[in-house]
């Protein structure tokens, strides 16, 4: 495959025609089109799109060069395409049952690649009509590959240098599917049980990944396959998110330890900012949503602002955190479904940050000042 789709979401949603991005204040969803100043305690700034079937579990969310958005639900597996213009729903589901389609990516041809969390392919989905190719992946080179399901639970996908790149929690180990000759490589962590989750785009020729029991943030390097880890300071902060800034700044999430923080690869500097402190409410917020912030996925704005996830997939929780670096300060924003559990981010429309709500069975639409 020559070169890469870079995996910056504003640069790729350049392609997306104006017509499509202007169709995306949809009229009818759950809520008023919010004005993009307004915060939590006035108007509302999240906006929900019609309901998925019952018991999908959307969690993240990708748009196509043609401004569908593609979302994968864990429990319905299945990846549904939502049009903006009209709040339409279409799944396309997966032909292994309870298979969980994981993390996805679109490449630069306009592919979207996924692995599956309990099934044993890497999948290629083709937008112009969800059809679907699979790639059995082979770890054990026994007759164990051949069987539909596996243990290496691989949670997230990232595109990188002609490979889909995926986090092998059950391996505890990074996988690269080569995706023009179709071969698999497994690279184990030197932290035994680390538990790998996000994998993201990171500064360079590299990959930024968490670690969420390993207690670390790790990289590796596309071309000479190093792997890097760097330690939390705080133990048992079960880091989840993570994300490159556009000035090369890897910003993580800290879902036990309730923080922020930054990892600078030149100096193997980690830093924490802890959440509790900042929240206007007090340590606790007393209420139905979040009593603790539990960030999970991370994005950057345009605007240069955190994003997260509070109290994703099973925490029950219901907001959207808004981390201003330079002043230092902390927004939420509820979701209008309670307890609706943000999943992954995406931010690949300027002044808007897209999410499934796992529980909230939704796909929901901050909008932000950029």
């Amino acid at each position: 495959m020559k070169g890469r789709w870079r995996t910056d979401k504003r640069i790729r949603i350049a392609s997306v025609s104006a017509a499509a991005l202007m169709a995306l204040a949809v009229p009818g969803m759950a809520g008023a089109a919010p004005s993009a100043d307004s915060s939590a305690s006035d108007a509302p700034v999240i906006v929900e799109y019609p309901a998925h079937r019952p018991l999908s579990t959307p969690c993240e969310v990708e748009f196509d060069k043609n401004g569908y958005a593609w979302v994968q639900e864990a429990v319905g597996n299945a990846v549904t395409r939502l049009d903006p213009k009209t709040g339409e729903l279409k799944p396309f589901p997966l032909k292994t049952p309870a298979a969980q389609p994981g993390g996805m990516e679109f490449d630069e041809d306009g592919y979207l690649w996924f692995s599956e969390v309990v099934g044993n392919n890497v999948v290629r989905l083709d937008p112009a009509d969800g059809s679907m190719q699979y790639y059995p992946i082979p770890v054990t080179n026994t007759q164990l590959d051949s069987l539909p399901y596996g243990i290496r639970a691989t949670i997230d996908t990232a595109i990188k240098d002609g490979g889909v790149w995926m986090t092998m929690a059950g391996a505890n180990a990074i996988g690269r599917f080569d995706m023009d000759t179709h071969d698999f490589t497994q690279y184990p962590l030197p932290t035994p049980a680390a538990v790998p989750l996000i994998i993201q785009d990171g500064p360079g020729d590299l990959l930024v990944f968490s670690e969420a029991l390993g207690n670390k943030i790790g990289t590796i390097d596309v071309k000479t396959k190093e792997i890097r880890e760097y330690a939390v300071p705080t133990p048992a902060s079960v880091p989840q998110g993570v994300t490159t800034a556009p000035d090369g700044t890897i910003w993580w999430s800290g879902t036990g330890g309730q923080q922020l923080g930054t990892l600078d690869v030149k100096t193997g500097k980690v830093t924490e900012i802890p959440l509790l402190p900042l929240r206007k409410a007090g340590p606790l917020d007393i209420g139905l949503g979040n009593p603790l912030p539990f960030p999970g996925p991370v994005r950057v704005g345009d605007n240069g602002k955190v994003y997260f996830a509070e109290g994703n997939l099973v925490l029950g929780g219901n907001k959207i955190g808004e981390y201003d670096p330079k002043t230092k300060t902390l927004k939420e924003y509820e979701t209008p479904t309670p307890l609706s559990a943000p999943c992954d981010l995406n931010n690949q429309i300027p002044g808007q940050i897209h999410f499934g709500e796992f529980t909230g069975n939704r796909v929901g639409r901050l909008i932000y000042a950029s």
